[in-house]
Protein backbone atom coordinates (compact mmCIF):
# COMPACT_ATOMS: atom_id res chain seq x y z
CA UNK A 1 0.00 0.00 0.00
CA UNK A 2 3.00 2.44 0.71
CA UNK A 3 4.12 1.83 -2.74
CA UNK A 4 1.45 3.72 -3.68
CA UNK A 5 2.53 6.72 -2.30
CA UNK A 6 4.28 9.58 -4.14
CA UNK A 7 6.63 10.95 -1.92
CA UNK A 8 8.17 14.65 -2.90
CA UNK A 9 9.96 17.45 -1.11
CA UNK A 10 7.10 19.89 -0.36
CA UNK A 11 5.63 23.10 -2.18
CA UNK A 12 4.72 26.33 -0.56
CA UNK A 13 1.18 24.33 -0.62
CA UNK A 14 1.98 21.14 0.43
CA UNK A 15 3.79 22.50 3.27
CA UNK A 16 0.54 24.43 4.34
CA UNK A 17 -1.61 21.16 3.86
CA UNK A 18 1.43 19.27 6.70
CA UNK A 19 0.91 22.49 8.55
CA UNK A 20 -2.76 22.02 9.16
CA UNK A 21 -2.59 18.39 9.13
CA UNK A 22 -0.04 18.41 12.32
CA UNK A 23 -2.70 20.98 13.72
CA UNK A 24 -4.34 18.08 15.89
CA UNK A 25 -1.43 17.27 17.70
CA UNK A 26 0.94 20.30 18.11
CA UNK A 27 -1.54 23.24 18.11
CA UNK A 28 0.50 26.82 17.87
CA UNK A 29 -2.83 28.75 18.57
CA UNK A 30 -6.81 27.80 19.14
CA UNK A 31 -7.85 28.22 16.02
CA UNK A 32 -6.67 26.26 12.63
CA UNK A 33 -5.63 29.84 10.76
CA UNK A 34 -3.70 31.31 13.52
CA UNK A 35 -1.51 28.26 14.11
CA UNK A 36 -1.08 28.13 9.98
CA UNK A 37 0.07 31.96 10.55
CA UNK A 38 2.64 31.11 13.67
CA UNK A 39 3.82 27.91 11.52
CA UNK A 40 4.78 30.30 8.23
CA UNK A 41 6.30 32.99 10.57
CA UNK A 42 8.43 30.33 12.92
CA UNK A 43 12.32 30.63 12.56
CA UNK A 44 12.15 27.15 13.76
CA UNK A 45 9.69 25.88 10.71
CA UNK A 46 11.14 27.68 8.13
CA UNK A 47 14.31 26.49 8.77
CA UNK A 48 13.04 22.84 7.87
CA UNK A 49 12.82 20.83 4.70
CA UNK A 50 9.86 19.56 4.54
CA UNK A 51 8.96 15.94 2.91
CA UNK A 52 5.24 15.04 1.92
CA UNK A 53 3.53 11.54 1.18
CA UNK A 54 0.93 12.37 -0.91
CA UNK A 55 -2.01 10.53 -2.45
CA UNK A 56 -3.07 12.81 -5.45
CA UNK A 57 -2.84 16.38 -4.47
CA UNK A 58 -3.50 15.24 -1.02
CA UNK A 59 -0.53 15.20 1.84
CA UNK A 60 -1.49 12.05 3.95
CA UNK A 61 1.45 11.80 5.93
CA UNK A 62 4.80 14.52 6.30
CA UNK A 63 7.47 15.51 8.04
CA UNK A 64 10.47 18.12 9.04
CA UNK A 65 13.93 17.67 8.47
CA UNK A 66 15.91 20.55 10.52
CA UNK A 67 19.27 21.25 9.71
CA UNK A 68 21.64 19.78 13.06
CA UNK A 69 25.35 19.37 13.01
CA UNK A 70 26.84 16.90 15.43
CA UNK A 71 30.11 16.30 17.53
CA UNK A 72 31.04 12.22 17.29
CA UNK A 73 34.09 11.22 18.45
CA UNK A 74 35.67 14.56 18.20
CA UNK A 75 34.60 14.88 14.44
CA UNK A 76 32.03 17.40 13.72
CA UNK A 77 29.02 15.94 11.11
CA UNK A 78 26.56 17.25 8.97
CA UNK A 79 23.09 15.99 9.83
CA UNK A 80 19.73 16.47 10.50
CA UNK A 81 16.78 16.14 13.37
CA UNK A 82 13.23 14.69 12.18
CA UNK A 83 10.05 16.40 13.73
CA UNK A 84 6.46 16.36 12.96
CA UNK A 85 5.90 12.95 11.49
CA UNK A 86 2.37 13.17 11.11
CA UNK A 87 0.03 11.06 8.94
CA UNK A 88 -3.64 11.64 8.68
CA UNK A 89 -6.02 9.61 10.84
CA UNK A 90 -7.82 7.45 7.56
CA UNK A 91 -4.37 6.90 6.61
CA UNK A 92 -2.68 5.44 9.34
CA UNK A 93 -0.90 1.51 9.68
CA UNK A 94 -0.49 1.69 6.05
CA UNK A 95 3.86 2.15 6.61
CA UNK A 96 3.30 5.99 4.61
CA UNK A 97 5.08 7.53 7.67
CA UNK A 98 7.62 5.02 7.53
CA UNK A 99 7.66 5.32 3.83
CA UNK A 100 8.03 9.15 4.01
CA UNK A 101 10.94 8.92 6.77
CA UNK A 102 12.72 6.44 4.54
CA UNK A 103 12.90 8.73 1.12
CA UNK A 104 13.28 12.02 3.09
CA UNK A 105 16.70 9.85 4.78
CA UNK A 106 17.97 9.82 1.31
CA UNK A 107 17.29 12.50 0.33
CA UNK A 108 19.78 14.32 3.33
CA UNK A 109 22.16 12.09 2.59
CA UNK A 110 22.02 13.18 -0.76
CA UNK A 111 22.71 16.42 0.53
CA UNK A 112 25.75 15.32 2.67
CA UNK A 113 23.60 13.76 5.93
CA UNK A 114 25.69 11.40 8.06
CA UNK A 115 23.68 11.43 11.30
CA UNK A 116 20.14 11.88 12.23
CA UNK A 117 17.97 12.03 15.43
CA UNK A 118 14.75 12.64 16.39
CA UNK A 119 12.96 13.36 19.91
CA UNK A 120 10.39 10.66 20.28
CA UNK A 121 7.06 11.44 21.44
CA UNK A 122 5.24 7.73 20.72
CA UNK A 123 6.43 4.57 21.73
CA UNK A 124 10.39 4.26 20.92
CA UNK A 125 9.95 0.72 19.31
CA UNK A 126 8.56 2.48 16.31
CA UNK A 127 11.51 4.60 15.35
CA UNK A 128 14.26 1.69 16.58
CA UNK A 129 11.95 -0.67 13.62
CA UNK A 130 13.41 2.30 11.25
CA UNK A 131 16.98 2.23 12.70
CA UNK A 132 16.56 4.74 15.34
CA UNK A 133 18.70 4.10 18.74
CA UNK A 134 17.22 5.02 21.83
CA UNK A 135 19.72 7.43 24.26
CA UNK A 136 19.07 7.92 27.75
CA UNK A 137 16.75 10.85 28.29
CA UNK A 138 15.59 12.28 31.55
CA UNK A 139 13.50 15.15 33.24
CA UNK A 140 14.88 16.71 36.43
CA UNK A 141 13.28 18.49 38.76
CA UNK A 142 13.87 20.14 42.19
CA UNK A 143 13.14 18.00 44.47
CA UNK A 144 14.49 19.21 48.05
CA UNK A 145 16.02 22.86 48.93
CA UNK A 146 19.93 22.23 48.92
CA UNK A 147 22.21 22.60 52.14
CA UNK A 148 24.14 26.41 52.39
CA UNK A 149 26.87 27.12 50.09
CA UNK A 150 30.35 26.41 51.77
CA UNK A 151 32.34 28.71 52.35
CA UNK A 152 34.64 28.70 49.64
CA UNK A 153 31.64 28.99 47.27
CA UNK A 154 30.27 32.10 48.39
CA UNK A 155 32.57 34.35 46.22
CA UNK A 156 31.30 32.56 43.09
CA UNK A 157 28.29 34.46 42.00
CA UNK A 158 25.82 34.57 38.71
CA UNK A 159 25.46 37.63 36.28
CA UNK A 160 22.83 37.81 33.77
CA UNK A 161 23.93 38.74 30.36
CA UNK A 162 22.81 39.57 27.02
CA UNK A 163 23.46 36.53 24.96
CA UNK A 164 23.77 38.20 21.82
CA UNK A 165 26.51 40.25 23.06
CA UNK A 166 28.44 37.27 23.77
CA UNK A 167 27.88 34.46 21.08
CA UNK A 168 31.92 34.02 20.62
CA UNK A 169 32.49 32.97 23.97
CA UNK A 170 29.33 31.29 24.08
CA UNK A 171 30.40 29.04 21.50
CA UNK A 172 33.50 28.50 23.05
CA UNK A 173 32.16 27.34 26.33
CA UNK A 174 29.59 24.95 24.79
CA UNK A 175 31.91 23.28 22.25
CA UNK A 176 35.09 22.73 25.24
CA UNK A 177 32.18 21.35 27.24
CA UNK A 178 29.82 19.69 25.06
CA UNK A 179 32.62 18.55 21.66
CA UNK A 180 34.67 16.65 24.18
CA UNK A 181 32.13 13.97 24.82
CA UNK A 182 31.57 10.95 22.21
CA UNK A 183 28.35 12.41 20.99
CA UNK A 184 26.82 15.97 21.35
CA UNK A 185 24.99 18.55 19.20
CA UNK A 186 27.79 20.84 17.41
CA UNK A 187 26.66 24.72 17.45
CA UNK A 188 27.61 27.21 14.46
CA UNK A 189 27.61 30.78 15.34
CA UNK A 190 24.77 31.05 12.67
CA UNK A 191 23.19 28.30 14.82
CA UNK A 192 23.77 30.13 18.06
CA UNK A 193 21.97 33.24 16.14
CA UNK A 194 18.85 31.05 15.06
CA UNK A 195 18.21 29.86 18.91
CA UNK A 196 17.80 33.44 20.47
CA UNK A 197 15.24 33.94 17.53
CA UNK A 198 13.63 30.45 18.80
CA UNK A 199 13.19 31.50 22.41
CA UNK A 200 14.37 35.35 22.37
CA UNK A 201 12.56 35.72 26.02
CA UNK A 202 15.04 33.16 27.37
CA UNK A 203 17.49 34.88 30.67
CA UNK A 204 21.17 33.69 30.17
CA UNK A 205 23.37 33.48 33.65
CA UNK A 206 27.06 33.21 33.75
CA UNK A 207 29.02 31.12 36.51
CA UNK A 208 31.78 33.42 37.79
CA UNK A 209 34.88 32.44 40.00
CA UNK A 210 36.34 34.67 42.73
CA UNK A 211 38.54 36.01 39.83
CA UNK A 212 35.60 36.95 38.30
CA UNK A 213 36.30 34.46 35.74
CA UNK A 214 33.87 33.07 33.44
CA UNK A 215 33.72 29.17 34.45
CA UNK A 216 29.66 28.35 32.68
CA UNK A 217 26.82 29.35 31.99
CA UNK A 218 22.62 28.38 32.12
CA UNK A 219 19.76 29.56 29.91
CA UNK A 220 16.76 29.58 31.53
CA UNK A 221 12.98 29.59 30.24
CA UNK A 222 10.25 30.83 32.36
CA UNK A 223 6.90 28.43 32.58
CA UNK A 224 4.12 28.81 34.54
CA UNK A 225 6.57 29.88 37.33
CA UNK A 226 8.71 27.38 37.16
CA UNK A 227 12.28 27.84 35.56
CA UNK A 228 13.47 25.61 32.84
CA UNK A 229 17.22 24.98 31.89
CA UNK A 230 16.88 25.12 28.60
CA UNK A 231 21.20 24.94 28.12
CA UNK A 232 24.24 25.01 29.59
CA UNK A 233 28.22 24.53 29.65
CA UNK A 234 30.49 24.92 32.01
CA UNK A 235 34.38 25.45 31.63
CA UNK A 236 36.26 22.90 33.75
CA UNK A 237 35.68 20.81 36.90
CA UNK A 238 32.71 19.59 35.32
CA UNK A 239 31.03 17.90 37.88
CA UNK A 240 31.79 20.69 40.89
CA UNK A 241 30.77 23.63 38.49
CA UNK A 242 27.60 21.83 37.07
CA UNK A 243 26.37 21.08 40.75
CA UNK A 244 27.88 24.85 41.77
CA UNK A 245 25.90 26.27 38.67
CA UNK A 246 22.56 24.38 39.21
CA UNK A 247 22.71 25.27 43.13
CA UNK A 248 23.23 28.93 42.41
CA UNK A 249 20.43 28.70 39.82
CA UNK A 250 17.93 27.02 41.97
CA UNK A 251 19.10 29.59 44.92
CA UNK A 252 17.51 32.25 42.47
CA UNK A 253 14.50 30.71 41.24
CA UNK A 254 13.62 31.08 44.39
CA UNK A 255 14.50 34.02 45.71
CA UNK A 256 12.73 35.31 42.45
CA UNK A 257 9.79 33.70 43.62
CA UNK A 258 9.60 30.80 41.39
CA UNK A 259 7.96 27.80 42.49
CA UNK A 260 10.93 25.26 41.11
CA UNK A 261 13.51 24.26 38.65
CA UNK A 262 13.90 21.75 36.02
CA UNK A 263 14.68 20.43 32.31
CA UNK A 264 16.57 18.16 30.53
CA UNK A 265 19.85 17.27 32.55
CA UNK A 266 22.05 14.48 32.25
CA UNK A 267 22.72 12.03 34.77
CA UNK A 268 25.90 12.94 36.71
CA UNK A 269 26.12 12.63 40.47
CA UNK A 270 26.15 16.46 41.31
CA UNK A 271 22.90 16.69 39.67
CA UNK A 272 21.27 13.72 41.64
CA UNK A 273 22.22 15.71 44.19
CA UNK A 274 20.08 18.73 43.62
CA UNK A 275 17.73 17.05 41.70
CA UNK A 276 15.08 14.35 41.59
CA UNK A 277 15.79 12.54 37.71
CA UNK A 278 13.28 10.56 35.95
CA UNK A 279 13.32 9.28 32.46
CA UNK A 280 11.14 11.02 29.82
CA UNK A 281 8.44 9.70 28.60
CA UNK A 282 8.19 12.15 26.02
CA UNK A 283 10.64 14.04 23.52
CA UNK A 284 12.68 10.60 23.84
CA UNK A 285 16.18 11.47 22.30
CA UNK A 286 16.53 8.86 19.08
CA UNK A 287 19.99 8.86 16.82
CA UNK A 288 20.63 7.14 13.59
CA UNK A 289 23.87 6.58 11.78
CA UNK A 290 23.28 7.39 7.73
CA UNK A 291 26.61 6.49 7.26
CA UNK A 292 28.06 2.87 6.91
CA UNK A 293 31.34 4.30 8.47
CA UNK A 294 30.16 5.48 11.14
CA UNK A 295 29.47 3.20 14.52
CA UNK A 296 27.38 4.62 17.00
CA UNK A 297 28.17 2.36 19.85
CA UNK A 298 27.33 2.66 24.16
CA UNK A 299 29.27 5.06 24.50
CA UNK A 300 27.99 7.72 22.09
CA UNK A 301 24.73 6.50 23.75
CA UNK A 302 25.30 6.71 27.35
CA UNK A 303 26.61 10.30 26.88
CA UNK A 304 23.29 11.72 24.79
CA UNK A 305 21.96 12.48 28.00
CA UNK A 306 23.62 16.15 27.70
CA UNK A 307 21.83 17.16 24.35
CA UNK A 308 19.82 20.17 25.65
CA UNK A 309 16.16 21.75 25.44
CA UNK A 310 17.32 24.50 22.81
CA UNK A 311 18.49 21.58 20.59
CA UNK A 312 14.65 20.10 20.66
CA UNK A 313 13.25 20.24 17.25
Amino acid sequence: MAAQLEIRRASCEERLQCYANVYEFWPMASSLEEHLRLRLESPKHQRAQWYAGCLGDKVVASLGCFPLSYYLDGRELEGFSIGSVHTRPEYRRRGFAAAVMDWAEQDQVKQGAQLGSLFSDIDPDYYARQGYLRCPSWIARTAIRPAPLATGERAWTLQRFSASQALPELQDIYGAYHGAYPLAVARSLEYWKYTLLKQPRDAFYWLKDPEARTQGYARVTETDGDWQISDFAVRRDRSDSLRLLFRMIIDLAAQKGKTGVGGWLPDDPAIRSLFDLQPRTQSVTMVKSLDAGLTIGEKHLETADRICKIDHV
